[in-house]
């Protein structure tokens, strides 16, 4: 991807809310509330707590608490332009932090989508592509169209849908998905969390919500105590149709 420009926050959600307010109400709480609410210390509850401890020790929190750097957990903000038409992988570097991508226009593949655990990407259009992971976020104003939109056991994170989802799979295992249209799909697989569809969920074939029911998947990606194995599942997709997950 091209990093077109360096934003600010206020730029970013003045971007988000310019292009659909229903979108920018949708990422505004999200990223609030995961990057940029600060928690400061409770004064009197901290006070409270320094007085417990022998005075040498409460006297290097105390210091230590003075030399925090809240500026290095806000995460980089880029506005970035897709400039290919095969597979992606968004990633980040040793010691980077989190990043967050804002990307103003469709993005269609013909191959992967793989989002990290500490990248959030933003996209103010549609997505098509073969197989969609996500690790770390990802909030789409539009339709995503794709094989495979797997929600990865990253930390509890999301996928957004601001349209609908058409796909022959949709797979989470740990992770949030809202679709405020419909899903069309042949087949779901939810184990943790929660795959909704607000308008309505449509499952051609097999539909499971219960860990109990990985009897009814290809021993190929169980582990050797019977249990859905991520690793095992993401290198079967890569290569076998969704059809072939189920026995």
């Amino acid at each position: 991807m091209k990093e077109l420009q360096k934003l600010t926050k206020d730029q970013l959600y003045s971007k988000l809310k310019e292009g659909s307010e229903s979108f920018y109400s949708a990422v505004f709480p999200a990223l609030e509330n995961n990057f940029f609410t600060e928690n400061s210390l409770d004064e009197d509850s901290f006070a409270e707590f320094l007085e417990m401890l022998d005075e040498e020790t409460a006297e290097k929190i105390r210091e230590s608490s003075l030399n925090i750097n809240h500026d290095e957990d806000i995460p980089d903000i880029l506005l970035m332009e897709n400039e290919t038409g095969t597979s992606l992988n968004l990633v980040t570097d040793e010691g980077e932090g989190y990043k967050i991508i804002l990307v103003e226009d469709d993005i269609q593949l013909s191959g992967n989508l793989f989002i990290e655990d500490y990248v959030v990407l933003i996209i103010s259009g549609s997505l098509k592509a073969e197989n969609i992971i996500v690790n770390g976020s990802l909030y789409c104003s539009g339709n995503i169209s794709c094989s495979t939109l797997f929600g990865a056991s990253g930390n509890d994170n999301e996928t957004w849908i601001g349209g609908s989802i058409m796909a022959a799979l949709v797979a989470e295992n740990g992770h949030y998905t809202v679709v405020e249209g419909n899903i069309y799909s042949r087949y779901s697989i939810s184990f943790h969390n929660e795959i909704t569809g607000k308008r309505g969920k449509f499952i051609e074939n097999i539909s499971m919500e219960r860990a109990s029911d990985t009897a009814l998947l290809n021993p190929e990606i169980l582990d050797d105590d019977g249990y859905f194995d991520e690793e095992f599942f993401l290198n079967f997709i890569n290569s076998n149709s969704p059809q072939a997950l189920f026995r």
